[in-house]
């Protein structure tokens, strides 16, 4: 297994274009990354409690809400 990326590094390591087409991927999932950083997670990221123990009481909330639905789920199965 070493001897196969030891192969492939050499490859790359010689090849312009390997190495241009390298740069283009890794500019895309910084690009990617940046996008949906910047983008779509802030909302989900801000945080929307008070204080601790709202938060505590909103996931033990959610934790219970799941449970009894899953519950019920294979109760109808």
């Amino acid at each position: 297994m070493k001897e196969f990326f030891l192969y492939i590094y050499k490859k790359v390591k010689e090849s312009s274009l390997a190495k241009i087409l390298l740069l283009i991927i890794f500019l895309k999932f910084a690009m990617f990354y940046g996008f949906l950083k910047g983008y779509l997670y802030p909302t989900f990221l801000k945080p929307k409690y008070e204080n601790e123990d709202h938060r505590s009481e909103e996931v033990i909330k959610k934790l219970l809400d799941n449970h009894n639905k899953t519950l019920k789920d294979d109760r109808e199965h």
